[in-house]
């Protein structure tokens, strides 16, 4: 695959994809990721899921409650319809 703009690794998405799938099978209830990690931070996650998406992924944003009532969070899960109407 070329290279975009934001140049992650094969290895690199193959282990957000991974951890994308974990945290939806073992967390059904709440299937989002908002970083994985050390593998891709937090403000470089909707660029790595846009790749993802490039390469034919199902991924989406959804929304992760905050624990301050009220509030969300952003994150991203695999396989899933979005929740945040992105």
């Amino acid at each position: 695959m070329p290279p975009t703009g934001h140049e992650f690794s094969d290895e690199t998405l193959r282990k957000l994809l991974r951890a994308l799938r974990v945290r939806s099978a073992t967390h059904p209830e709440s299937p989002g990721l908002i970083a994985s990690h050390p593998v891709v931070e937090a403000d470089h996650m909707a660029a790595a899921c846009g790749e993802l998406r490039r390469r034919g992924i199902e991924v989406s944003r959804v929304s992760i409650p905050s624990v301050v009532p009220g509030r969300f969070h952003i994150g991203w899960s695999v396989g899933r319809a979005s929740e945040t109407g992105a």
